[in-house]
């Protein structure tokens, strides 16, 4: 039986840190429809872009440690790239909102978490393969970029990369034709 769980486990960690040769089931180019989820309160929730910034979708657990090492680079590379044409928002699949709470607060991360606990919307929509994955949306709701695994989010060649896919700031000027 131990051997059992000893290989289960280990299947699961290289699943986590390795890349799976199936599909992901929204590709880029794709439009990522609204994903149905709850709250950390237990209140249904839609997570959809919001007009003028990019979404990062960021899909993670407490249980997975690449995730939790990747967080607090997560959360100052979001910072470092400004809230208003970036939102930064994570998709737990644990099971318990308490768990997740207390891990935001323990780890001092404040961007907005919700969560996928039958996992519907991250493997059943999106298809995910691999904890954390963190999906880069549109405005629109167009699928622009997919990042599987963790990642030292301050690097400086992954902040250009992302903020090319930045949409343009906004000018403030009111074009009106009659």
């Amino acid at each position: 039986m131990a051997r059992w769980v000893l290989l289960l486990t280990l299947g699961l960690i290289l699943q986590a840190c390795g890349q799976s040769q199936t599909p992901l089931k929204i590709r880029i180019g794709q439009v990522v429809p609204p994903l149905a989820v709850q709250d950390l309160f237990n209140q249904p929730a839609v997570l959809k872009p919001t007009p003028g910034k990019l979404l990062m979708l960021n899909i993670w657990a407490t249980w997975c440690g690449p995730c939790r090492h990747e967080m607090p680079s997560m959360q100052q590379f979001a910072a470092r790239l400004g809230n208003d044409r970036l939102e930064l928002v994570g998709l737990s699949v644990d099971m318990d909102e308490h768990v997740v709470r207390e891990y935001l607060i323990e780890n001092k991360i404040t961007f907005p978490s919700y969560l996928d606990r039958d996992l519907s919307e991250v493997t059943g929509v999106l298809g995910v393969r691999v904890f954390p994955s963190t999906f880069f949306v549109t405005p629109d709701g167009v699928l622009v970029k997919v990042i599987e695994g963790w990642r030292e989010w301050d690097s400086p060649e992954l902040v250009a990369e992302v903020r090319a896919l930045l949409p343009p700031k906004a000018t403030g000027i009111v074009n009106i034709s009659h």
